[in-house]
């Protein structure tokens, strides 16, 4: 027994209200999503069944981030070998280098770009209206 329980308290049963848990309506919290009662929509125990938001375009970071390791590992590939071999460094030592330096700049750059053209798609919004399925 915890410290928390008393000897007679009875433990809580789960709330019988038919719909699975994952199935329940949950207010979405005003600082991330507006949405608002869609016109004509009804409103039953679980929420209502249409409500409308305004969506707009993101760019996938994920692809611009891989274009910036690509670039950079292609980059760090390129000037260990077109320039003449170091006196006190090996080729490998001086590709390990520039791997870890030019792949994380080509990134930040790569990323600052996508960035900057997030900002200006992502000016295009547009309304929409959310339907729930019976």
């Amino acid at each position: 027994m915890s410290d928390h329980q008393t000897p007679d308290a009875e433990p809580a049963a789960p709330e019988e209200s038919g719909a699975p848990a994952e199935l329940d309506y949950v207010e979405p919290e005003a600082e991330y999503v507006e949405l608002e009662v869609a016109e004509g929509a009804a409103v039953d125990e679980r929420g209502p069944t249409a409500v409308t938001t305004t969506v707009r375009r993101g760019v996938n970071m994920r692809g611009w981030i891989a274009l910036g390791l690509g670039l950079g590992v292609i980059l760090a590939f390129v000037f260990t070998y077109v320039f003449p071999e170091h006196e006190e460094f090996s080729r490998g030592q001086v590709l390990g280098f520039l791997l870890v330096f030019v792949t994380a700049l080509t990134t930040i750059i790569v990323v600052g770009i996508a960035a900057i053209v997030d900002f200006f798609i992502g000016r295009r919004t547009r309304k929409i209206t959310l339907t729930r399925e019976q």
